[in-house]
Parts: structure tokens; sequence; C-alpha cells
């Protein structure tokens, strides 16, 4: 028993610093006192929104903030959800601010209507919106199966759903350029897809749209950057050309001593250029205990607040094993599309640029800043040292956060 919690504790610990949510919605709201510090910008730190003279990112503009012609949806946008004023995401503030505005247009004029809140994103499909003004939306996916059309997946509760549910936060298109795959579970290869899958899923699209507009509307998110760093590096990345420095200027003693922080403790996961790329062998989607409930041996710890989501019993088949593994989790994760176990609650390593703009983090909106982030972690680490011999070498036995450390890992960290 030791032997199989450490090794399904290694998956675990590879991620610790993995999840802040790229699937995640905005706002610059940290309460650290380093705050102050991380809004003093300099000239890299924001970029403008610059179509560079192509007809197809000011015609995909256009299909983003307006629908897409001929889909017969129902009446979303790209924009109703991906929210420029919030990074391109969805906030709970956002989202209450709206249903605020509908309910008192709504005693004037009873059919006062707001796309945003359609039935298929009401908890009881009809009028409780609790998950949505937790800036969460449902996505609905298609259970996996064996090449003999077994079910490799499912809930305990409806053994004979061929889909489920589960409730998550809106990804940003920041730095799209260059952060494939997408969504929180990594599903959608291109932006063409992802696109296709939110006019299916979100604007209940009737028709498919022509296969340009798909083309333009992901030309104008790949134009859409957190900073002028992050754009010049996506051109390098593109052209093969060297690639630029992403560090910001002008760091902080605070900032510089959260740089060495970062390094140490989130840069094994979140490495590489493009802020995605787990050092080998770990691997591009962790688990680190979003989803709940969280095992006995973090049951007692100091995690931040999560949001009352459902918990339910999931029934996972093991190849060669005489019946399923069955755990409970709110959300089981990248396990919804591949139906491996090894994938049961893992999501994909997000990039951390540009991660001061879209606040709540985690694809349950759980950490309302970066504050709570890091405080996830340090609970996290607690937590995997616990069941971790002392003989396991880092990363997978994590080095302890302590409390001064939080401070300057998010002064840093909202600089990026």
């Amino acid at each position: 028993m030791r032997t199989e919690v450490i090794v399904g504790l290694a998956v675990v610990a590879a991620g610790l610093v993995a999840g802040c949510s790229a699937d995640a919605s905005p706002r610059d709201d940290d309460h650290s006192a380093s705050i102050t510090q991380a809004s003093r910008v300099d000239s890299d730190d924001d970029a403008d929104d610059d179509d560079g003279g192509r007809a197809s990112v000011r015609a995909g503009r256009e299909l983003f903030f307006n629908e897409f012609p001929g889909v017969e949806g129902n009446g979303r946008t790209c924009a109703t959800c991906h929210v420029k004023d919030d990074g391109f995401a969805l906030t709970p503030a956002h989202v209450q601010e709206r249903w605020d505005r509908l309910q008192k247009a709504r005693r004037h004029n009873p059919k006062a209507d707001d796309p945003l809140f359609r039935s298929i994103d009401a908890d009881d499909f009809a009028n409780d919106f609790s998950n949505l003004k937790r800036g969460l939306v449902r996505v609905v996916l298609k259970l996996p199966t064996d090449a003999d059309g077994n079910k490799l997946i499912w809930p305990l509760d409806n053994p004979g759903a061929t889909s489920v549910d589960v409730f998550r936060a809106v990804p940003s298109v920041y730095n799209v350029a260059f952060t494939a795959p997408y969504q929180a579970d990594g599903r959608f290869a291109t932006l063409q897809q992802q696109a296709q899958g939110a006019l299916d899923a979100h604007a209940e699209a009737k028709r498919k749209p022509a296969s340009v507009f798909l083309d333009d509307v992901t030309a104008f998110e790949q134009t859409q950057f957190s900073s002028h760093r992050t754009r010049r590096l996506a051109d390098a990345l593109a052209s093969g050309g060297p690639l630029p420095s992403t560090e910001p200027k002008n760091l902080t003693p605070l900032e510089q001593q959260g740089q060495a922080l970062f390094a140490l403790n989130c840069g094994t996961c979140h490495g590489g250029p493009s802020g995605t790329m787990p050092i080998p062998p770990l691997a591009n989607v962790q688990d680190i205990m979003v989803s709940k409930p969280l095992p006995p041996f973090a049951a007692d710890l100091p995690f931040p607040p999560s949001p009352p989501l459902r918990v339910r019993l999931w029934a996972v088949r093991i190849p060669g094993a005489p019946g399923p593994a069955v755990r409970p989790s709110t959300d089981p994760g990248k396990a919804l599309i591949s139906g491996n176990m090894n994938d049961f609650a893992q999501f994909d390593v997000p990039t951390l640029f540009g991660v001061r703009k879209t606040a709540p983090y985690f694809h349950d909106n759980s950490a309302s800043d970066l504050t709570q982030v890091m405080k996830h972690y340090q609970q996290l680490f607690t937590a995997v040292r616990r069941v971790v011999p002392p003989e396991v070498p880092f990363p997978i036995r994590p080095l302890p956060l302590a409390d001064e450390d939080i401070a300057p890992l998010v002064a840093y960290v909202s600089r990026l």
C-alpha cells in the first residue's frame, strides 16, 4: 500500500505548481502588499490589440464580438464569455453585474434578455445560475470507449450515460498563439476545433460555420497577448528565430527573491519558452488537488475553500483488472477524455504569462487571487511531503513553501 501511495503521488508532486488555471478568468485583485509593485509596469508589460494589417484578423475580430453568420445559435458570441475587459475570460463579478442589470431590466420588461444566461449553463437547466455566478460554465463531454464500444469511465449514479457534464472556468485567449492544446484538459489540438466546440456546446449552433470563419477567428485570437514580451516570443517561435528574453525588467528586491523561488519551485512544471513544459520525465498534465475531495492525508490541511461543486463517484476501467476502480471527484479532468486512470483529476499545465490579468484561478475558480494560489501550493507541498519518503529526491518530494515565500512569489508572478 505504501508503495502504491508513493507511486500515485509522484504524478501529483510532479505538478505541484502546474495548476494556475490558464483555463481561468481575469481580475487584478491580489491582496498581497506586493500588488503595488506589480502595478508598476515597464513598456513591455502590456500589449495593445494589433491586427498586423491582416484582413483575416480584422474579419476574425468581427466574428469574435458578433454572432457567427448563418449558424442559428442562441445569441451568444465568443465575447459573451471571453470578456475583453476581463482579460478575455469570465469573472464572477462580471456575471453578477450582468445578472443584476438583467433583473433590473425585467422589472420594466419581463421579456428582457441577456444571452449569457441560457438554460444550458443553469445548474437546474432553468433558473439556478449559481455556478455561472462563480464564473463557471457547463462543459459536456462524451464518455470515451474502447475498440469494442465499452465505456472506459462513467458515473456510478448514471451507468447508462454516454456523456457527462462538469462546471469549469472560462479560459483566457491571451497567448494562445503558443499554448496549444486548448481547454483545461487539452481536448482541442487547434483553435479552430476549440471555436467549433464552443459554437456547438455554448452557442447551441444549429448549423456549421464556413471553415474560413473559424480560420479568421483563430487569426484574431492569435494576435491577443498579455504583453509585448509574449508577442515577441510568439513571433520568434513561429519563425524559428532566436528566442527573446521573457523576463520582466527592473525587478525590485522582493521580485528578485520571488524570481529565485519561482525557478526552484515553479519552473519544474512551468518551463520551456511557453512556460507550459515540465522537466523530463514529468508529464504535461498534473493533479494538484484542485478537484475534490482531498485525499485523507491532506484532508486536515487549510487549503483555500473550493466552490460547492457536486462530488460524484466515478468508475474507471483498469486493463486486466476484474472490475473498475471507483474514485470520488468533482471533476476527473483528462480521464474524461482518455478513460485512463493515470489521467484522473489531471489537467494541462498552463502558462503563467499574464497571470496577473486572469484571476480567479484553477479550473474551478477556487483561488480568488495569486496569494490564495500560493497558499494552495503551500498546503499541497505539505501534504505530499507527509507521504513521500525523505529519500525520494526533489521534485517528486517538493521543498517546503514557507509563509515568508508567498509575498515574493506573488510579486514576481504578477510581473510575468
